[in-house]
């Protein structure tokens, strides 16, 4: 059952239906993914390597009391939208490779549609560092050449305070200064009442959040329930209480947490690094939407490239994370390992 997510999102009639089989093939690796919204533009649409969003500032005094009668002659202004910038990134997997003889041989150590699972393979490792990479905190690369290696800027880049050295994010729109956990076990409910009240103050509206958490992080939301964990009742001698915090409600702001194994990671390596599991990204997801200029695409390269090593390809996609607000947002991390 596996091998059949290749075969069958070949032939379904869209271009994305690839990417969409995918990410709906194993939900709980591409946990981000599924949460923000996706489009599927095409290239013809897009048009550039480079998206620019206006933005709105917040409410300005816009009143003036007059007196009965007076025309009004100066002091008209217009209000100019805000740029916020994001980078259309190239990528494509590392490929697969298989030998003829293990094709045509149906016995011993090959499996059967070993061609199939090694495309499967390299469909799902490809969208999972996709994921890995959205979340990450690598920066926006700008393209300045043929030869230049475009990058989006990663989640955890976007909740960046401080001025960025690429399409900065105006100012008057970055979020709130990080809550920095200095180590474990130092997250307490009231200093992250109190972040949230900065970044509500920050929006100047209500806000409501998803928190897309490192498992460290979690379970020390879990601590905020204390150490009750068991209850004996009349009807059922022992009941155990599951331990867990998924929803936040306070007066400043609501927040709905969810377990992100695959946050922060390493830009190198696109793995999970020594502060991952205490990283937070708490944001208003309709305002990040992951855009593919180029839908995960199988490339068979064996009739271009075989010379008798045997079937081999690759998959490839263009994709970027865009911001259309940040104001509200803040981001958790651990000051060191």
């Amino acid at each position: 059952m596996a091998t059949d997510i290749f075969y069958f999102s070949e032939r379904l009639g869209r271009e994305d239906d690839y990417t969409e089989a995918l990410i709906r093939h194993k939900p709980e690796e591409l946990v981000l993914i599924n949460n923000l919204k996706r489009s599927y533009p095409g290239m013809k649409a897009v048009n550039a390597w480079e998206r620019k969003n206006e933005l709105e500032g917040k409410q300005v005094k816009n009143y003036n009391a007059v007196a009965e009668g007076v025309d009004k002659t100066a002091d008209y202004d217009h209000q100019a939208n805000q740029i916020i910038s994001s980078m259309l990134e190239n990528a494509r997997s590392n490929g697969y490779q298989i030998s003829r003889e293990a094709v045509i041989l149906k016995g011993g150590r090959i499996q059967e549609d070993e061609l199939k699972n090694l495309i499967r393979r390299d469909a799902q490792d490809f969208m999972r560092s996709i994921e890995h990479v959205i979340g990450s905190r690598q920066e926006a690369v700008a393209q300045s050449t043929t030869a230049t290696v475009t990058k989006t800027r990663g989640l955890m880049c976007w909740l960046q305070s401080s001025a960025h050295t690429v399409h900065d994010v105006p100012e008057a729109f970055r979020p709130v200064a990080e809550l920095s956990i200095a180590k474990a076990g130092e997250l307490t409910e009231e200093d992250f009442k109190a972040k949230l009240l900065e970044a509500r103050q920050n929006a100047g509206r209500a806000l409501h959040l998803t928190g897309f958490v490192g498992l460290n992080l979690k379970l020390a939301f879990a601590d905020f329930l204390g150490r009750i964990t068991t209850v004996t009742d009349a009807k059922n001698p022992v009941r155990e209480i599951t331990q867990m915090v998924d929803f936040l409600k306070y007066d400043v702001g609501d927040v709905k947490l969810i377990a992100l194994d695959g946050l922060d990671c390493d830009t190198s390596t696109l793995e999970p690094g020594t502060l991952s599991g205490w990283s937070g990204a708490f944001i208003e997801p309709e305002h990040f939407q992951l855009e593919f200029a180029q839908p995960v695409t199988h490339f068979d390269q064996t009739s271009r490239l075989d010379n008798g090593g045997g079937p081999r390809g690759y998959h490839h996609a263009m994709f970027r994370l865009n911001c259309t607000g940040l104001l509200g947002s803040f981001r958790v991390t651990k000051a060191s390992a």
